[in-house]
């Protein structure tokens, strides 16, 4: 197994540069995710450490290894596609041995391999089907299959659990937890999903216009994110946001708007005063019925969606649109008017101007 190292990272197609001096290491063992929205560069990062695409400027480690002037085979890395890619006319069996059968490996080594991938895998009764025998998630512990006999330094995941329904990525999301459980081996993967991100990582690195946002184990990236754009991106459902301004009150600090007014946990004044935008994650809202009271902050429902155990409650709050997620008793209806409370730990702060995250 190995780590893997991207240092000053450059990618232009033409005069576009889409990936902006990307520099990120990833531990050996390490499952690391790449996450951010279509066309962010993540993919064309992951295609540039498997050799499909050349890097503009910057270097490729995989372990010491420099790697940029090596082709794909060199490399000693499996990728998994969100297209299966498997051959209609072969078995599973042929599927997953093709590959090592062109390099000339023995034939008791590739049997070896294919039954000991099939073993990971459970797919052992369906070694002699063909892929349209297979459902979805069946043919993607295929293509995973084919990774795994060529057992390699690092696994590359390029968005695998795309073409599922609901049902099936949660379990092949399961599925590949458990493989790199087994497998003990550095693997990198991308995707959209912040679910996939949060449920799947040891570290999570957000990505947005061709440049890492933020790298954390996601309780760190969930609890405290640098920017707007990654409290914005990561949580489920997505973090308020209120316009504002902090001012120093009693010797600490307040976040004030209209109908708003609350405390800055831990605020001590170093903070700079002026214009903010204070974020509130919809689980650390409280909703009390009637008039708000004591300190509460008014808001009016707009909505109310049931979710089984949960209900999302979305309020007009300081003239915006905001979501507070409560239990299922919750009575209220639409248009009553309520009082919102606020858990300060669950309350960040970040500059107006830059988005940034006020520490």
């Amino acid at each position: 197994m190995a780590s893997v190292t991207f240092k000053s990272i450059t990618k232009r197609f033409g005069g576009n540069e889409v990936l902006h001096d990307v520099s990120l290491r990833i531990a050996d063992k390490e499952f690391l995710v790449l996450v951010g929205p279509s066309g962010c560069g993540k993919s064309t990062l992951l295609r540039m450490l498997a050799g499909l695409e050349e890097t503009s400027e910057g270097e490729i480690h995989i372990g010491e290894k420099l790697v940029n002037h090596l082709p794909p085979r060199g490399r000693e890395i499996a990728m998994v596609f969100q297209d299966y890619a498997l051959y209609p006319h072969m078995t599973v069996e042929e599927n997953m041995s093709f590959g090592l059968r062109l390099k000339g490996i023995a034939p008791d080594e590739v049997d070896r391999r294919v039954l000991r991938a099939a073993a990971i895998l459970q797919i052992e009764p369906l070694l002699k089907r063909t892929p349209r025998q297979l459902s979805g998630g069946q043919r993607q512990r295929v293509a995973i299959g084919r990774a795994i006999v060529r057992e390699p330094k690092v696994f590359l995941f390029d968005e695998p659990l795309s073409n599922l329904d609901a049902k099936l990525r949660e379990e092949m999301r399961i599925e590949i937890a458990k493989l790199h459980q087994k497998l003990a081996t550095t693997i990198i993967y991308v995707t959209h999903d912040q679910v996939e991100a949060m449920t799947l990582a040891t570290r999570i690195a957000v990505v947005n216009g061709g440049r890492i946002q933020q790298v954390g184990t996601p309780t760190e990236v969930f609890g405290r994110p640098e920017n707007m754009f990654v409290a914005g991106f990561i949580g489920s459902p997505t973090m308020n946001f209120i316009e504002g301004e902090l001012q120093l009150a009693d010797g600490g600090l307040r976040f004030k708007t209209e109908g708003v007014d609350v405390p800055v946990l831990g605020g001590t004044g170093g903070e700079p005063a002026g214009p903010a935008v204070l974020g509130v994650r919809p689980e650390a809202i409280a909703i009390e019925r009637g008039e708000a009271r004591d300190g509460a902050v008014p808001a009016e429902i707009e909505v109310i969606e049931l979710l089984g155990y949960r209900k999302n409650v979305h309020v007009k709050v300081a003239g915006v649109k905001a979501l507070a997620s409560v239990g299922a008793a919750f009575g209220g209806e639409p248009g009553e008017r309520v009082g919102l409370r606020f858990d300060p730990a669950g309350v960040h702060l970040f500059e107006k101007a830059t988005g940034r995250r006020i520490r």
